[in-house]
């Protein structure tokens, strides 16, 4: 890693802004007995693909969480994302996918943090927090040279999540969850020129919704569907993006 990444790793690390990730399943029953809190290195495999054609890898490089006697947590995350294949030809929908993709970026640091609004033993609701910054490569347009950008984002909105199946004897669990949410993308008029045609407004906003399921708290499927709907109508960033992501525990 050259000295400009490991810079950025720090200013992630460090910056006050580290803000959304996949979501996190609380798997207690009932009140906590006491808090927690948990360093991870390297803990899970990520692969996803979009409905703008985009195959890459995540990699879940390190994770702060911390959960409160209540069910209430928070998990200050680090991700690197790489791309495997790219089946679309426009450049610019090539950079957007890494905007719309929640865990995207060369580097992303996120926080998210999950409040408990009602909880039993079968299922919780929650309010969902997170904001973010990722470091975003990109192929920008003609005549411009800068090749990076710092995407600023945030999501709000109400967590539903229901254990389907749960057997101690053989250790095996299902959990579904629901998301549905507000997001945002904060971003420099410059770079939304360099990068975009400005057809994004550098204070872009809209609405996702990420339905998931669990198995044996190792095996993660999650859909994620988004939409930025202040883009120019006329441009190619106001589509609807689907994305399915797959994540393996280690």
């Amino acid at each position: 890693m050259n000295k400009t990444r490991l810079f950025l790793v720090g200013f992630l690390l460090l910056s006050a802004a580290l803000t959304a990730q996949l979501l996190e399943i609380d798997y207690t029953k009932g009140k906590r007995e006491e808090e927690s809190f948990r360093i991870q290195l390297i803990r899970t495999g990520i692969v996803g693909i979009s409905s703008l054609k985009h195959l890459d890898f995540t990699l879940e490089v390190l994770k702060l969480r911390y959960d409160s006697k209540k069910g209430n947590h928070i998990a200050l995350t680090v991700y690197g994302t790489q791309t495997l294949w790219r089946g679309n030809r426009i450049d610019e929908l090539n950079t957007f996918d890494f905007l719309m993709n929640p865990i995207g970026g060369t580097i992303n640091g996120s926080f998210f943090g999950s409040f408990t609004l009602k909880k039993n033993e079968l299922q919780n609701n929650k309010l969902g927090v997170s904001i973010g910054n990722k470091w975003i490569e990109g192929t920008p347009l003609p005549n411009f040279q800068n090749t990076s950008f710092f995407d600023y984002y945030g999501r709000v909105g109400w967590i539903y999540q229901k254990t389907l199946a749960e057997d101690a004897l053989t250790n095996s669990s299902l959990y579904f969850w629901a998301f549905p949410s507000l997001l945002m993308h904060q971003s420099s008029a410059e770079s939304r020129q360099q990068f975009f045609n400005n057809q994004l407004d550098p204070l872009s906003y809209g609405y996702a919704l990420e339905l998931g399921f669990e198995y044996n708290t190792q095996l993660k499927m999650t859909l994620v569907g988004q939409q930025l709907v202040n883009a120019d109508p006329n441009g190619n960033f106001g589509r609807f993006v689907a994305r399915l992501i797959v994540g393996y525990r280690f």
